[in-house]
């Protein structure tokens, strides 16, 4: 059945789309394209999340710790940080907080900066996931976006940006595709928010943590919680999204049977963005209406 919603909602999709979901009480699975490789958009937020937690628990970094705002810090694209006075101090908590909830590419950068990009891939690697992997920070695929990444790294500013990205056809030359990007796969981030919930990759508190985080999400209402009735359920997710791309995956807790679920959505080379996010949103819809009936 759970194949057979994929196909019925996903039949007259534009574009390349992936999706993965497991009832984690009974295991019942499904997929389609899981194996496939999908550019992460702002879905890799989550390694980097989880990577932040293994260095907490490693006592390598404090969530209390300070950090300041510069002016060369701040991001592009989504979030608020950018457009906040330099100088501003918050706590790397507070910066994970607005990764996860608002998605905050400036925020993101620098918990990235902290935990090491090379120490994300290596967990990524011992706990199995071999085919994601993560190469670029947000300012990197913006820029490639309007064709400037080649600029000096000093030149890669939120001012440059904005000037020079007036008008600019966005394409890039690799961050939408799967080629030298950010990417995963669906079976593979159902995978890995599957051991988030079953305290597999991070300890029970941590994993408590970013659940709790993730649940509290505000850029994904157009897409795996669009239609869920939201008194009836949690929705622990990250969205993702570029040219082309609507990406969100996250776990459902039905909150009056306390039936869990894990829904991994990607897609890629989307004619319609709006049709991508309708489609996931409708696919979760049905998940629902099977796992409630």
């Amino acid at each position: 059945m759970l194949s057979k919603i994929i196909k019925e909602e996903s039949s007259n999709f534009n574009g390349t789309m992936g999706i993965a979901v497991k009832h984690l009480n009974t295991g019942e699975y499904a997929s389609l394209n899981g194996d496939n490789l999908f550019p992460t958009a702002s879905v890799r937020k989550i390694p980097i999340i989880i990577e932040l937690y293994r260095q907490v628990e490693a006592g390598i970094i404090d969530l209390d710790q300070k950090v300041s705002i510069n002016e060369k810090d701040r991001g592009l694209g989504s979030g608020v940080l950018k457009d906040l006075s330099p100088g501003l101090e918050l706590s790397i908590r507070d910066l994970a907080s607005l990764m996860m909830i608002l998605s905050d590419n400036t925020a993101a950068d620098i918990i990235l900066g902290k935990v090491g990009l090379k120490n994300v891939n290596t967990t990524l690697c011992e706990n199995g996931f071999i085919k994601t992997k993560l190469v670029a920070n947000s300012k990197e695929i913006l820029f490639n976006l309007i064709g400037l990444d080649n600029l000096p790294k000093e030149e890669k500013t939120l001012e440059i940006y904005s000037e020079k990205g007036k008008g600019a056809t966005l394409k890039g030359t690799w961050s939408i595709g799967v080629k030298n990007n950010n990417i995963t796969t669906p079976n593979e981030m159902l995978r890995m928010l599957e051991m988030v919930y079953k305290c597999e990759i991070v300890s029970p508190k941590s994993s408590k943590d970013i659940m709790e985080i993730m649940s509290r999400c505000q850029t994904g209402g157009y897409r795996i919680s669009k239609y869920l009735p939201r008194e009836k359920v949690t929705v622990a997710d990250k969205t993702g999204e570029l040219p082309g791309i609507r990406n969100d995956s996250g776990i459902i807790n039905l909150l009056d049977t306390n039936v869990t679920y894990i829904l991994s959505c990607f897609t890629k080379e989307a004619h319609n963005i709006y049709e991508a996010e309708e489609t996931i949103a409708q696919i979760s819809k049905r998940f629902y209406e099977y796992f409630t009936s």
